[in-house]
């Protein structure tokens, strides 16, 4: 394999693991994990991936091709899709209640418009007209509590449906996500001016009837007509990715994956969550270390 190959290999699990950093091991396990007791060891790795291999080689040949690969992911990932669109829509029902403060099941303008000087005023913390960079984090009322190894864990754990998920929207509960959703000229500066720009373009649209306020209907099918246009969006670049990875994992290019090619991604996985080095990986040993991203690298590799 050529050296740029595996520089695009690189890269691409740095991504993958940077995109859920302090969940990925949950998913990790728990899709491999046999007996479910949350410890991992590699000899049950090994069998599940052995199980997975079978089932994508659908001819049974002991090869997967590049049509196979594409088509078992394809179907892993619509079936989390699915169950993250249906965790959203309940969400947004959560919203909508939520926003209803006078529980007329509807959303009237002043309450709309409460809610986005609520969120403006939550984060422009140092109280400078804006929201950006220079403001420092909201501090949060509820008090940490010291947790057991058990409770951390099953805190931990509580937080799968959330770490599997495919589908992030951009929220409000975030810096990062007001930036997504407010800042229009990409100045990575939010005002007060723009969260009332957008939110009364989407009211204008959300409001189909024009009559001044808005259904639980209303507020749902609009929100559903941005997630299935960001769904797609996440559909596209994921399956363009797996051919990528494919391609990759194909060390000799023969378009044909063996078992021990299509391990070389899963054992440096093991081998990066296994921190002990232990040949177990469980929820409680040490996180590994991020990996830093060499510009150069990248560069090399997006030319590949």
């Amino acid at each position: 394999m050529n050296k740029i190959k595996w520089l695009s290999l690189s890269i691409l699990f740095t991504s993958m693991f940077a995109q859920a950093a302090s969940h990925h091991k949950l998913v990790f396990i728990n899709q491999y994990d046999g007996n479910q007791d949350w410890s991992l060891t590699i000899g049950e790795f090994d069998n599940a991936r052995q199980t997975r291999f079978n089932h994508t080689d659908e001819n049974n040949d002991g090869f997967i091709d590049e049509s196979e690969y594409v088509f078992e992911y394809k179907n892993r990932m619509d079936n989390q899709l699915n169950k993250d669109r249906q965790g959203q829509v309940k969400q947004t029902v959560i919203r909508f209640n939520a926003l209803d403060k006078n529980d007329n099941n509807r959303i009237d303008l002043h309450e709309y418009e409460a809610s986005a000087k609520r969120t403006f005023t939550y984060f422009d913390t140092n109280e400078d007209g804006v929201i950006d960079g220079k403001d420092p984090k909201p501090k949060r009322n509820k008090k940490k509590k010291q947790l057991s190894a058990q409770e951390k864990q099953t805190k931990q754990i509580k937080r799968l449906p959330y770490a599997k998920s495919i589908l992030r929207m951009p929220t409000t509960h975030s810096f990062k996500g007001l930036l997504a959703k407010y800042d229009d000229n990409g100045d990575k500066v939010i005002t007060s001016q723009e969260i009332s720009q957008m939110r009364h373009k989407i009211w204008n649209i959300a409001d189909e009837d024009n009559n001044g306020w808005i259904s639980e209907q209303e507020y749902l099918y609009e929100f559903e007509d941005r997630m299935d246009e960001h769904i797609a969006k996440t559909r596209k670049s994921a399956i363009k990715q797996t051919y990528v990875r494919f391609n990759i994992l194909d060390k000799d290019d023969d378009k044909k994956m063996t078992f021990k090619e299509y391990q070389t991604s899963g054992h440096r996985s093991f081998n990066r969550f296994d921190t002990d080095n232990n040949h177990i990986v469980t929820l409680a040993e040490a996180m590994p270390k991020p990996r830093k991203k060499s510009k150069t690298k990248a560069a090399q590799a997006t030319s590949y």
